[in-house]
């Protein structure tokens, strides 16, 4: 120990190092005890691979910058950058340099057709080579022959189907010992896209979607039909066929409600996809299926369970369709927390088929959404008791007024309501009238006027006060 804490003695006499040894001085760790100085001296030992492999990563850092190159692109969703790289052999030996790009979105262009057509498109006055790179099975990228000091102009193209944010790609040119010959790095900024077209779209939840999207006739500039193709979206398919009317067809994988899915469709009419021609915005809102099988004129109840979340709202529900669909409550309504507020749908449709309705509930105080139901509507045609046939002249501004009879099928006193799919052709005298039991009651109508000639059949509603359908009428209608 009196060695080592002998100023003019100098530690490295005790099995150190020089360099250590300075560094103790350094430090002022001349003065620590002999078991702490080797302690501090193993874990100096310790560090120096740590160091000597900084130093070996530092080293090829500078290198690799010294040999690579910075490209700036601002790029939009679904257009090509076109670019040129050059890249020269510095050995004085050939060399088959492997091309590798770490990002699919950044590609060689490899085809001779499609090199030109891009060179033509931003008026690149460089050389072209044709069947220039050689692609093998198996290989990381695109391989191209070069003679000693040789330069040649490599074609990269960088394009993009997602929203990206701001990124950095490199591409590698690697020589025929798998070090990289050169690099090129591309930034990427981003700039905003115009949307053509929107769509929204509801569908019920954990059901796949299929939807065509029928698109307009295009033209290329050479005056020739060309046909639209849609690259997929990430999660959906898209696709399109040759031939006319031209179709978008869309196939959406199902979520649960109230997800809302988002994606681009991109339409381009160009062989090599160099920019969209369109670019659509499409939303799919998988919803809550409610199904409901009815018949036209009549009206059928459906319950709906409205649940509520941490804080108190005020609620009140609106329906797409508010000439077909009423809800119970009408107005606005407190829905305290964790609460459950029962909805009464009141589906009285006019037209017979399958389609969808909406009903949503709505925070009227913050105005969000909370949720929406979708109603699966399978209407029925009702069963006719009587048909009769009219004739209206056409023209003449006036109309006609024409009588059917109804006989009360009861023994007492009821009130009827009459009901029309076509209130816009046919008016009632009365709409509401009362009748004794087996009395019966004529129906004053009144069809309005038409200026072209055709015919159309009107349903007839005779319905109590609950509006259920007593009896259904069909009337034939021929303008002439």
């Amino acid at each position: 120990n009196s060695v080592l804490q002998d100023d003019n003695t100098r530690p490295h006499r005790a099995g150190l190092s020089e360099t250590t040894s300075r560094i103790w001085e350094w430090r002022g760790w001349n003065g620590l005890p002999r078991k702490e100085q080797a302690q501090l001296a193993r874990e100096l030992h310790q560090i120096k691979p740590y160091q000597e492999r900084n130093k070996a990563e530092g080293i090829a850092n500078m290198l690799s910058q010294a040999i690579t190159t910075q490209h700036l692109v601002y790029a939009s969703l679904g257009s090509a950058e076109y670019m040129e790289f050059v890249l020269k052999n510095p050995f004085n030996v050939p060399q088959t340099v492997t091309i590798h790009s770490e990002d699919p979105d950044l590609s060689v262009v490899t085809n001779t057709e499609e090199w030109r057509y891009f060179k033509t498109l931003t008026n690149t006055p460089t050389p072209l080579e044709e069947n220039m790179f050689h692609l093998e099975e198996g290989s990381p990228g695109p391989r191209v022959y070069l003679r000693p000091k040789e330069s040649i102009h490599i074609p990269l193209k960088y394009q993009t189907f997602l929203c990206d944010h701001t990124i950095a790609l490199q591409v590698v040119f690697k020589a025929e010992d798998g070090k990289p010959m050169a690099i090129c790095q591309v930034n990427v900024e981003p700039t905003p896209h115009v949307v053509d077209q929107a769509f929204r779209l509801y569908h019920p939840e954990l059901c796949f979607l299929k939807k065509a999207i029928r698109l307009p006739p295009w033209h290329s500039s050479s005056g020739d039909a060309s046909y639209p193709s849609c690259p997929p979206s990430p999660g959906t398919t898209c696709q399109t066929a040759p031939g006319e009317p031209q179709d978008v067809y869309l196939k959406v994988p199902g979520s649960p409600s109230p997800h809302i899915k988002m994606f681009f469709v991109m339409v381009f009419t160009d062989k090599w996809m160099a920019a969209p021609s369109q670019i659509w915005q499409i939303y799919v809102h998988f919803l809550e299926r409610v199904d409901v099988s009815c018949v036209t004129g009549q009206r059928s109840c459906q319950s709906l369970v409205l649940r509520g979340k941490q804080a108190v709202r005020k609620v009140k529900c609106f329906s797409s369709h508010p000439q077909e669909i009423e809800v119970d409550p009408t107005g606005v309504f407190v829905l305290p927390p964790a609460a459950v507020q029962e909805l009464q749908l009141k589906v009285q449709p006019w037209r017979a088929g399958s389609r969808f309705l909406y009903v949503n509930a709505v925070d009227v105080e913050h105005r969000r959404l909370l949720t929406t139901w979708l109603l699966c509507l399978n209407v029925h045609r009702p069963v006719l008791s009587k048909a009769f046939e009219v004739c209206v002249p056409v023209g003449g501004g006036r109309g006609s007024s024409k009588r059917i009879t109804y006989t009360n099928p009861y023994t007492g006193s009821r009130v009827f309501v009459l009901r029309s799919d076509h209130p816009d052709l046919l008016q009632f005298k009365e709409d509401k009238f009362q009748i004794g039991g087996g009395e019966s009651y004529t129906i004053g109508l009144r069809f309005a006027p038409s200026q072209s000639s055709g015919s159309v059949e009107i349903l007839i509603y005779v319905n109590n006060l609950e509006e259920k359908t007593e009896e259904t009428f069909c009337v034939k209608v021929n303008y002439s």
